[in-house]
């Protein structure tokens, strides 16, 4: 199972504000602008080349390689604190958290010492604002599910056990569609019940994508964005008979 996972995402905070002693530097990259105070050159370099390698991989992933949403004025932001304790000051985010996105407004906040930060949080994150200018920042058909499933499959070190999550379903010891779609972030305080959400989210994203092609998926992704019913938009894509059948697919597909 996925550990509890070590970021937020804010979908509609205000930017954030840049109250601190020592002022920020920034770099530029073609999407990025990245705001810094004590990172070396080479720490900085890795950020910007891994972050427009995952701009380059999601936006092809989900079908937007063809614009160019995140140039000039309209960069993505990341902010660099130096350590935990300054990031902590600056969010207001618990110890355990490792970043954090506003998505409406494409900021990204971490720190330099941030555990697997460049293969898993910023993926992840960058997965969640790119997801969501596809198909709507406050479009009502979006589960947190599937969001965070999409953002979950971004990562490079994700670890999904199968034959786990088969064992669970097989004794009835799962969160069915309909319970996986009632959570919100809030409800998520329970360690299991989190790694559970994250594990499912995962798998059943992983299920559309290899079962059936990206091409699919981003059809999928189209259908939310014009319909803005989750339902439908299955039916569409996949001519799955309702969410019901979605479900009993989905976990033939792990019991398998």
């Amino acid at each position: 199972m996925k550990p509890l996972r070590l970021l937020f995402i804010f979908l509609f905070f205000p930017p954030v504000v840049l109250a601190d002693n020592q002022p920020w530097q920034e770099i530029k990259s073609t999407h990025f602008l990245v705001f810094y105070k004590n990172a070396t050159e080479p720490q900085l370099n890795e950020l910007t080349e891994k972050a427009e390698e995952c701009y380059n991989n999601i936006t092809d992933d989900l079908g937007f390689s063809r614009f160019n949403f995140w140039t000039w004025d309209n960069r993505a932001k990341i902010y660099l604190s130096n350590n935990q304790e300054e990031y902590r000051k600056l969010t207001g985010n618990p110890s355990w958290a490792a970043g954090n996105a506003q998505v409406d407004s494409k900021v990204i906040q971490t720190f330099i010492t941030a555990g697997g930060f460049l293969d898993n949080v910023l993926p992840h994150e960058m997965a969640h604002i790119i997801f969501r200018e596809m198909v709507g920042f406050r479009n009502p058909a979006i589960p947190l599910w599937l969001e965070e499933g999409v953002a979950t499959f971004q990562e490079k070190k994700f670890s999904f056990d199968k034959k786990a999550l088969a064992a669970r379903i097989s004794r009835g010891d799962f969160l069915n569609l309909d319970d996986l779609s009632k959570l919100n972030a809030a409800s998520l305080t329970e360690t299991d019940k989190a790694e559970l959400f994250y594990t499912e989210s995962f798998s059943l994203v992983d299920f559309l994508i290899e079962s059936f092609g990206k091409d699919r998926f981003v059809l999928f992704c189209q259908n939310l964005r014009d319909y803005k019913d989750l339902s439908r938009a299955l039916a569409l894509a996949y001519s799955f008979n309702g969410l019901a059948d979605f479900e009993s697919s989905w976990k033939k597909y792990i019991l398998r």
